[in-house]
């Protein structure tokens, strides 16, 4: 080979900017073996050919191959064989980008129900509320999409929460495919207060989604949510004695002249499946009303 023809180690570092270290591992595995060695030296010298090579790895490692399947490559040296594993890698590419998207997604709506917990932590904290940290306020409970599993729980009380039905919950959105909200709501088909009594009582579980499901999901397992007025409260602290936040707001709305409409929800903004720390679970508690008609009192 003439001297032209050749470039050292140090030349091929610089020109295809692939470190010493790497050109040194490509040699051990096989992977590009300078064409000429001198034998008193024992410098590395590369042909030009060598370095297109070098320029071909280098680009097929930034898409992400693995040494083993690039070998593969460079010993076919068909451009077929090259157009086929590039295929098949933008279709990986493409998939671990939707992951990325999907975890994106989950962390901001994390994130945002974090920041709402923290803007009502240190409201309720502030000296002009009063009763226990605890207000009611009247409000309208926007439509909302809702995917639900519902079933009737035995001798049930609420003083915890259903890990396992809400486990089951966020592995159905999974399952469907569904960009959930990361809010859950807790629905008592019962009498209010019931759901306290160790009772039989058929509950809903549901996850807030992002937008109304396709025409291919099983309709059973979607419905909306709101839609209605309701007297609401925020609960924070520990979930064992949320039962008397419900009192407290039925109290005020049967004092208040409105009269429950509908059943009972909690909304777990900050749940105990996202913090440890009792004293900073936030739930919503959500009870639909409608105001009395004095005239027929």
């Amino acid at each position: 080979m003439k001297k032209g023809n050749r470039y050292s180690i140090g030349e091929v570092e610089e020109i295809c900017n692939v470190p010493k270290k790497t050109l040194r591992y490509y040699d051990d595995i096989k992977l590009v073996v300078p064409e000429f060695r001198d034998e008193d030296s024992k410098y590395r010298y590369y042909s030009k050919d060598q370095m297109v090579t070098l320029c071909i790895i280098r680009k097929l490692r930034m898409y992400g191959f693995k040494l083993k399947k690039i070998k593969e490559i460079i010993d076919d040296n068909s451009t077929e064989t090259l157009r086929k594993n590039i295929e098949h890698k933008l279709l990986e590419i493409s998939e671990k980008i939707k992951t990325l998207q999907n975890s994106y997604y989950d962390g901001h709506t994390f994130l945002k129900r974090l920041k709402e917990g923290a803007d009502l932590t240190s409201y309720c904290s502030n000296e002009n509320v009063v009763d226990n940290r605890q207000t009611v306020q009247i409000e309208e409970i926007p439509e909302m999409h809702l995917v639900y599993t519902k079933k009737v729980m035995k001798k049930y009380s609420n003083s915890e929460v259903s890990i396992k039905r809400w486990v089951e919950i966020v592995n159905l959105c999974n399952k469907l495919h569904l960009k959930s909200k990361g809010l859950i709501i807790v629905t008592y088909h019962s009498n209010p207060l019931e759901q306290f009594l160790f009772m039989d009582s058929e509950i809903e579980f549901g996850m807030l989604i992002d937008s109304p499901v396709d025409s291919n999901t099983n309709a059973y397992n979607y419905r909306k949510f709101g839609g209605f007025t309701a007297a609401t409260t925020t609960h924070i602290g520990n979930y064992s004695n949320i039962i008397n936040t419900h009192i407290k707001l039925i109290q005020w709305i049967n004092k208040n002249g409105y009269k429950i409409s509908g059943n009972v929800s909690e909304e777990f903004i900050i749940s105990p499946l996202d913090v440890n720390n009792v004293d900073e679970h936030i739930t919503k508690v959500i009870i639909p009303v409608v105001k009395m008609d004095k005239s027929k009192s």
